[in-house]
């Protein structure tokens, strides 16, 4: 199956689900994300805002800040991903209809300097691939941080059999779903 079929029936599961079906998957991932050994002991750490019925953040967000953490969240500006101190960014609505940091609202975090990132997608397989929406801004900003955890978080369905992957797309080290954490092998 190439990439934009899996991203249509990927998009429009999520499209199905109804709001207790997405608040029961977000709280079981919150519920594992929290207990991760790279979780509780990263200091700095890139969230994604949700959209489009995607796995919520905004109580692992919070949760993170509660706890001392420097949270940042991605902005997209010149066709780059930079990622921005939640607590010194100024919200604006993306292109892409969700919320993020004002580029210029604050000083960007080296990658390099990140302890995990939290990464959204539209499919995962076991080989640990990630298909996102086809810009790329995650791949890129991924392949420089390099000692970065890479987590990301799915419904069960969003685990598939394979995924097309390409040389410049990153690997995930670990994969949230409500059912549990799928690690690399």
């Amino acid at each position: 199956m190439d990439k934009q079929t899996v991203r249509e029936r990927m998009r429009e599961k999520r499209q199905n689900l109804t709001s207790k079906d997405i608040e029961e998957a977000s709280a079981a991932v919150y519920e594992t994300a929290l207990g991760l050994p790279a979780v509780k002991k990263a200091g700095k750490l890139l969230l994604y805002s949700h959209f489009d019925n995607e796995i919520k953040t905004a109580a692992l967000t919070g949760w993170l800040l509660y706890q001392g953490k420097e949270v940042y969240l991605p902005a997209i500006a010149r066709k780059n991903m930079y990622a921005i101190n939640i607590k010194n960014g100024r919200l604006e609505m993306s292109k892409f209809g969700m919320a993020q940091p004002r580029p210029d609202s604050g000083k960007a975090q080296d990658p390099a300097g990140l302890d995990v990132v939290i990464v959204p997608g539209i499919a995962f397989d076991r080989e640990m691939n990630r298909l996102g929406f086809g810009f790329g801004y995650y791949d890129s900003f991924l392949a420089k941080a390099k000692k970065a955890v890479k987590i990301a978080l799915a419904y069960d369905f969003q685990v598939v059999e394979s995924i097309p992957a390409e040389a410049h797309d990153i690997k995930m080290d670990m994969i949230i779903t409500p059912d549990g954490v799928i690690k690399k092998t």
